[in-house]
């Protein structure tokens, strides 16, 4: 049998549409992938998923989900402070400990589905996924390099680290999740790792990487860029949303079904309360399974 693998692109609380993306794969359950991989919103979807919560258990997690009471840690946001530990202005240390709560404390290892989180270790120009022992032995690095080459003394690049000797899931989720700038630097065996978006938006060449015959790409982020610069903010969201638009269609390209949610343009990436967003996933990704099934369909008629 085929291995469909899906890639989870970032996207701060726009997230919410991965919800309904599962929906729909969910309804259609010859196309339920075996591999995921996640970036930072996109990492929360595919562990949830990979953890083996049903449909409506992510359903309902994702409308009880609060950022003061699951995500932000108040108190690790004083102690970062007092150890003079910066690079960011808040904590998301309850992200990690609500999900490995909602997976029952299993680590990579542990979960049916194979599973990748990508993360970013800035500092040392690298990005680091995190994944089961299964999947780093089999996992085709060359596919790696084919979208993220390392730095040569000619030209620059990215190293790409695979660690699957570290049992917490959640930690992993949580590093993904480390929005530059706002949420503090997560630290795991000496690396300070922030927003696995950084490097690799929609690991496309992951989830291939991982083995799957059969790929598809879920990009939020170009949506979102800012129509009008009115503030700072917009500005640098708006430059590093150009400067990263090269890397997303590689990844759109690499997949047989890959695609930009439209229609969030002016939804907001902090607002988790926009439920609407599960029907918007949900609608796209049944559209786009009817082409895969074309596909599949033309292809095996070809053959």
């Amino acid at each position: 049998m085929r291995r469909i693998g899906v890639a989870f692109g970032g996207g701060g609380a726009r997230g919410l549409v991965h919800v309904g993306i599962l929906r729909a794969l969910h309804k259609r359950k010859k196309f339920l992938p075996s591999i995921v991989a996640g970036t930072s919103a996109g990492s929360l979807a595919a562990a949830l998923y990979a953890g083996g919560l049903s449909q409506n258990q992510i359903e309902e997690t994702a409308k009880k989900f609060d950022w003061f009471h699951h995500v932000i840690d108040f108190a690790d946001t004083v102690k970062n402070v007092l150890e003079k530990k910066r690079g960011g202005l808040v904590s998301n240390a309850n992200l990690g400990d609500t999900i490995n709560k909602l997976i029952d404390d299993r680590s990579f290892d542990e979960l049916d589905i194979d599973l990748a989180v990508i993360a970013t270790d800035i500092e040392n120009l690298r990005r680091v996924i995190f994944t089961s022992h299964r999947v780093a032995e089999k996992i085709d690095k060359k596919e790696l390099l084919r979208f993220l080459p390392e730095p040569t003394d000619l030209k620059p690049g990215c190293s790409t680290m695979i660690i699957s000797d570290y049992n917490d899931v959640g930690m992993a989720v949580r590093a993904s999740c480390a929005i530059p700038g706002f949420f503090l630097p997560v630290e795991i065996r000496g690396m300070r790792l922030l927003d696995g978006g950084i490097v690799d938006q929609v690991p496309v060449d992951v989830i291939k990487a991982m083995g799957a015959d059969t790929t598809i790409g879920i990009c939020l982020a170009l949506s979102v860029l800012p129509q009008k610069i009115k503030t700072p903010a917009d500005a640098m969201e708006g430059t590093i949303g150009v400067l990263g638009i090269h890397q997303l269609r590689k990844s759109l390209d690499m997949a047989d079904i890959g695609f930009q949610i439209s229609g969030i343009e002016k939804r907001s990436i902090i607002n988790i309360k926009q439920y609407d967003l599960i029907d918007l996933g949900e609608q796209h990704m049944s559209y786009w399974l009817d082409v895969l099934a074309e596909k599949v369909k033309l292809k095996k008629y070809s053959t």
